[in-house]
């Protein structure tokens, strides 16, 4: 679950960031256009890119099977239940086969070449098969063994074994966005903003590359009455100062799709413009060092734990982060509560490599691994995230140098960096942020089963496969979790991954806009359907 940031509250200046409560609830107001500064996607077809920009795009345009909750469907904002979307209900007939009944009258836009025609089953079997066939995150859809139409409304999938992660892959985000195929016939792909054709809340008005993509309301979305807004703006802007620029000169209503704001940039609009509506969150995103563990020298344990034990997490955090940030990142992400085991549970000798910092120590391993003059190792990385990330790399040279790790910065265009490097195409280290889904088997069997897109560390690990694909396929909770600390514990000596402090993030807009809910993930169109703009 997502954690509050509660003790936040008690630290220096920190109360008067957050701003009061809300009026009394207010009937929620239609029209008006809200405007967004952020960067722009680097592709528009959510079956071919991994980029959350991609799917928050998407999210806006598409629909899915099944989704999470967002707005006042939410009970947190780690509320990762399944809700229906396209599919008013779903049966599992065996632990197996899943039965879906799609809604009647949902369509299309009204948009050539398909003219606001019905959505049907034919069409979510086109889109799965197409996602299984094509998508650099198909291996969450390798259990699936036939897909079969059994009527307009009804589709069955039948898996090859039982899998508790599916309907989970089902919901996230617009990773599997339900296509009409005719629009592939005449366009060829989907990347292109004629192409984006779906049945979601908004549909494309205009794009103009660089500049901004507009969307605007679909009168004819299903669920009556809703999105509240007449469209919405996203302001091209990849610098994140002047996003905040953009915010603070009343020009934008959010500097980022999300609302996202570090601590420090939190302060620093809170002075200057103390109307901003400010809620701290913990999100599942976190950063990462990562490591090409199959190659020279980090398929050595002995250097990549000296690598971690050189990150001074906790003056990060204290430095970057006003100390309210979570130190123990990793593997499993501070948000997802339910499913972590805390590094204090762990043997101590075993959770000093996820937590530690011991710079003599780290000298000593590199010693012992045939290096005790240092070593020089690329570091590749997209310079464009947002802060607190140009301060990330630069403290993480640092750190290293005290050991005589000299890092040579590889810094990267994003759209050759989200197609390479973050997908563990790259040469001895990399380093940026993960945020690869919101079911625990995101974050361990995509991060570490060989073969799988997060897998950025190369890892191969025939103990830790076992314990993988054990707790995908244990459908009691219970079990589950049990395994999932197992797993913990396998992974906390092995420095597969060096896990950097995670940022609270504050989310932020001008105090117009009203229902705006955060919830992780990159649903953008979900939270934008229930919110409304007061003026």
């Amino acid at each position: 679950m997502t954690r509050r940031i509660a003790m936040a509250l008690s630290l220096v200046g920190l109360i008067a960031l957050v701003s009061a409560p809300a009026a009394l609830a207010q009937a929620p107001k239609r029209g008006g256009v809200l405007r967004i500064a952020d960067r722009e996607a680097p592709n528009l077809d959510p079956h071919l890119s991994v980029s959350f920009l991609t799917h928050s795009w998407a999210n806006m345009v598409y629909s899915q099977l099944v989704r999470y909750p967002h707005g006042p469907e939410q009970k947190h904002p780690a509320d990762f239940s399944i809700v229906p979307d396209l599919a008013e209900k779903w049966e599992h007939q065996s632990p197996t086969v899943l039965v879906f009944t799609l809604r009647k009258g949902v369509k299309f836009h009204n948009k050539p070449p398909v003219n606001g025609r019905e959505v049907t089953a034919e069409d979510a079997k086109y889109s799965i098969e197409r996602f299984m066939a094509r998508s650099a995150f198909r291996a969450r859809f390798e259990v699936v063994q036939s897909i079969d139409v059994l009527d307009r409304y009804t589709l069955r999938v039948t898996l090859k074994e039982p899998f508790a992660p599916f309907l989970n892959h089902l919901a996230a985000s617009a990773y599997l966005a339900i296509l009409p195929r005719e629009v592939e016939e005449k366009f060829k792909d989907f990347n292109r903003p004629e192409a984006m054709i779906g049945s979601g809340p908004f549909m494309v008005k205009s794009y103009q590359k660089g500049v901004q993509i507009a969307f605007e309301r679909n009168p004819d979305y299903y669920v009556k009455g809703l999105p509240y807004l007449d469209g919405v703006v996203i302001e091209i802007t990849p610098d994140s100062a002047a996003r905040l620029s953009l915010l603070r000169a009343g020009k934008v209503d959010m500097g980022h799709m999300w609302g996202y704001m570090v601590p420090e940039e939190a302060r620093s609009v809170k002075k200057t413009n103390p109307e901003m509506v400010m809620t701290p969150v913990m999100t599942v995103a976190s950063g990462i060092l990562y490591f090409r563990t199959d190659q020279p020298p980090f398929n050595d344990v002995r250097v990549r734990r000296a690598v971690s034990l050189a990150i001074d997490r906790k003056s990060w955090n204290d430095s970057l982060h006003y100390g309210e940030g979570c130190v123990d990142a990793g593997p499993v992400p501070c948000a997802l509560k339910e499913w972590k085991l805390e590094a204090s549970k762990l043997e101590p000798a075993k959770a000093k490599y996820l937590v530690g910092y011991d710079p003599a120590e780290a000298r000593k391993l590199l010693a012992e691994a045939g290096f005790p003059k240092g070593l020089t190792v690329p570091m590749y990385h997209w310079p464009g995230y947002a802060p607190p990330w140009r301060t990330y790399y630069d403290l993480a040279a640092d750190n290293l140098a005290k050991i005589g790790v000299t890092v040579e910065f590889k810094p990267e265009e994003y759209g050759k960096y989200i197609s390479t490097t973050y997908l563990g195409k790259f040469e001895k280290m990399a380093m940026g942020p993960q945020a690869p889904g919101n079911e625990i088997d995101d974050w361990l069997y995509s991060g570490f089963f060989p073969e799988q897109p997060h897998n950025r560390s190369h890892v191969g690990d025939a103990e830790l496969n076992k314990l993988l694909a054990a707790q995908r396929r244990e459908l009691d909770p219970a079990k589950r979790l049990a395994i999932v600390h197992d797993i913990q514990r396998h992974l906390a000596d092995k420095a597969y991954y060096v896990y950097l402090p995670t940022s609270p993030q504050y989310i932020t807009h001008a105090p117009q806009v009203r229902g705006f809910k955060h919830h992780d993930g990159f649903s953008l169109g979900h939270r934008l359907m229930f919110t409304w703009l007061a003026r």
